[in-house]
């Protein structure tokens, strides 16, 4: 693990960046340090949350997906859609036009994640009842988060759901079932994730956890949708049957799958943005919160509706969405294959390692001082956290002079303060 190189769904344009620091002070795991004006990243703590890029007004972080055009390599390709597709469209398009433009677009078969949400809380109330001893059991639908407990709360690791998310579920569901119906190998099978976040682009290429890479590549929303909605004409002429299932749609929207998964004798509870859940997740792991059974976290505050691989505002989407659960027929998946796979283990991962962040030193002793003296450079400092210096907080400034990548020099205050004796 100490060596191990970790794929993120971000690209830095380092001569747009101004050394503002803004994206080192709102990082959740201090990931990102400024240093001789320009942003440096720490790929062992970084989780792919995207508060960096949302903070960066100077385009210096980017966003990084793969291109539509790689569906072309595949002789048979399947979109797997997140539930926050549907609510990137207008009223007057429609839901299943919105679905059919996918064909349009390259894809063979269009598959959703709403299709499988019902299965997915049926599965999961199971396996929090197999493992009521470990209450209570958190989601890991949210790869953000994943990655969080890895790196802040290792601890709270054999609490994870160790079953795949459903959009992972159905890639593998799918795999098997298009190879078997149309006499492919699996290597001709293109299955493409649209997703709305980057943490999801980063869990396809780099699963934590998983057996094997079960997708082969991670679109962003924004991309499919610039494609789809010059294909609208062409999707409200085609004829094709396309089957919709708003009910399943709810798992976009915060809380809801929480409130799904609660049916009277499993308590849950949702947790979002990414502030809230470390809240949490310290709370569960000092034992403050016990009562519940099932703990739903998520690192956008709108739920998947609010990634930022989104094309519409989380609010408006959020309504449409609302407003289709409401309005529109209900229709089931049911497939007993698709559950006898849950059972023979096919959904599940193995469990996750922490990431080791800060090895001071391979041996104890050489540890142990130097932890003393980060301590000790930490009462030093001032204790205002500025972020000035580049380093996110003041004991982060400590500890990256202990590792010899900072400078006592490099705070601010004590600089000026030291000149300003000096001056007198």
């Amino acid at each position: 693990m100490k060596n191990k190189e970790y794929y993120h769904a971000l690209r830095f344009e380092l001569e747009n960046c101004t050394g503002c620091t803004k994206c080192v002070r709102v990082c959740p795991t201090e990931a990102l340090r400024v240093r001789n004006g320009k942003v440096l990243i720490d790929n062992r703590r970084c989780i792919d949350c995207g508060n960096c890029l949302r903070a960066c007004q100077y385009n210096a972080i980017q966003a990084v997906a793969d291109d539509l055009d790689r569906i072309a390599g595949f002789k048979y390709r399947l979109a797997v859609l997140s539930a926050a597709y549907a609510g990137q469209f207008s009223e007057n398009i429609g839901y299943r036009t919105a679905k059919k433009a996918i064909l349009q677009i390259g894809f063979d078969e269009v598959a959703e994640e709403a299709m499988v949400t019902g299965m997915m809380s049926r599965i999961i109330r199971e396996y929090i009842r197999e493992h009521a001893d470990q209450k209570p059991i958190l989601s890991s639908n949210c790869p953000a988060v994943v990655r969080l407990i890895q790196v802040r709360f290792p601890s709270l690791l054999p609490s994870l759901l160790h079953v795949e998310a459903p959009m992972s579920v159905l890639a593998a569901y799918f795999r098997e079932k298009i190879a078997r119906e149309k006499n492919l190998g699996e290597e001709e099978i293109g299955i493409f994730l649209v997703v709305p976040c980057i943490s999801q682009v980063t869990a396809v290429h780099q699963p934590e956890g998983a057996y094997r890479h079960l997708q082969d590549g991670a679109i962003a929303i924004q991309s499919v949708y610039r494609e789809a909605i010059g294909k609208i004409k062409q999707a409200e002429r085609d004829e094709r049957q396309v089957d919709i299932y708003p009910r399943g749609l709810s798992w976009a929207i915060s809380g809801m799958q929480a409130e799904e998964i609660n049916n009277g004798e499993i308590k849950t509870l949702a947790v979002n943005g990414i502030d809230n859940v470390i809240e949490i997740l310290s709370k569960i792991e000092n034992h403050q919160i016990e009562k519940y059974d099932y703990v739903v976290l998520s690192n956008c505050l709108n739920g998947c509706i609010g990634g930022i691989l989104n094309n519409e505002n989380p609010f408006i989407a959020t309504s449409r969405i609302r407003d289709l659960i409401r309005s529109a027929q209900h229709i089931d998946f049911h497939d007993d294959h698709f559950y006898e796979m849950f059972k023979q283990g096919k959904f599940d991962v193995l469990a996750l390692e922490a990431r080791p962040i800060l090895t001071l030193a391979p041996d104890i002793k050489d540890a142990l001082i130097k932890l003393k003296e980060i301590e000790e450079l930490t009462r030093k400092l001032p204790g205002l956290d500025c972020s000035a210096c580049g380093s996110p907080t003041c004991r982060a400034l400590a500890e990256d002079i202990v590792e010899g990548k900072a400078s006592f020099n490099d705070c601010m205050v004590l600089s000026r303060k030291k000149r300003g004796t000096q001056e007198k």
